[in-house]
């Protein structure tokens, strides 16, 4: 095969070819050309130039780049041309980044989809709507997350104040509980006295809470339960409502 051809050419589709049929383009060419199954001494050479394909013509900004670097007909290789394209379009605290390192926001990222993605309009429509929902997903869960480590902040404040308040009662009461359990048995402590020990138990063990849910307050506010939010839930749903691939 020679190794001078198009992406397109390489993957034996159209220039206006869908991503299904780069799929399955994709795949029947690495059936043939993998260096497992195929001997051929360029075998290597030629999978690699495979995936690069892919990964181009699958990235719609990547792919419109792509399509307009074919149109020009420049005598130089794909890379080398986006790397002089790069250095004319970035201002000079710029020229060190890479291209394939530009980082943009996923808003920028579905305008740019919407604009060059060679997709169906309903599949447009239906990628628009599940980002949309995604989106208004995780600020429901950010504003759920901000509401309740600060209720648990506040109720925790608040329970310890009550005590505080009432603490001779509350000590002489975990006192007679204590007692009453190591002199009677934990079970037989209970049966005997069930009107009075539960409530004990249940006010002992909510002032114990009340010291753990500020920790609980903490965790829910720090920066990596956000990343998670935002990184890994709202970027993975992001990606699966555009069909973006890695």
């Amino acid at each position: 095969m020679d190794t001078n051809l198009s992406f397109y050419e390489l993957l034996g589709v159209k220039n206006d070819a869908t991503e299904d049929e780069i799929k399955q383009a994709y795949k029947k060419q690495m059936k043939k050309w993998h260096p497992d199954i195929n001997k051929d001494p360029n075998a290597v050479n030629i999978s690699s130039r495979i995936n690069e394909a892919k990964e181009i013509l699958l990235d719609p900004i990547k792919r419109y780049d792509y399509d307009e670097y074919l149109k020009k007909k420049v005598n130089e290789t794909y890379n080398r041309y986006t790397q002089k394209k790069n250095k004319e379009e970035y201002s000079a605290n710029e020229k060190e980044k890479n291209y394939e390192d530009k980082k943009v926001t996923k808003w920028q990222y579905l305008k740019e989809w919407i604009k060059y993605a060679r997709v169906s309009k309903f599949r447009k429509v239906i990628g628009v709507t599940g980002v949309l929902l995604e989106s208004l997903l995780c600020f429901i869960i950010k504003c759920l997350i901000i509401v309740i480590a600060y209720v648990t902040t506040l109720g925790s404040i608040m329970i310890r104040e009550i005590y505080r308040y009432l603490s001779p009662i509350f000590g002489i009461l975990a006192v007679l509980v204590i007692g009453t359990i190591f002199t009677n048995g934990f079970d037989k402590a209970i049966s005997d006295n069930k009107n009075i020990m539960m409530p004990a138990i249940i006010a002992i063990l909510v002032y114990i809470a009340s010291f753990i849910l500020p920790l609980l307050s903490k965790v829910l506010l720090s920066a990596k339960t956000f990343d998670i939010l935002y990184n890994k839930i709202d970027i993975s749903l992001f990606k699966a409502s555009v069909g973006y691939k890695n």
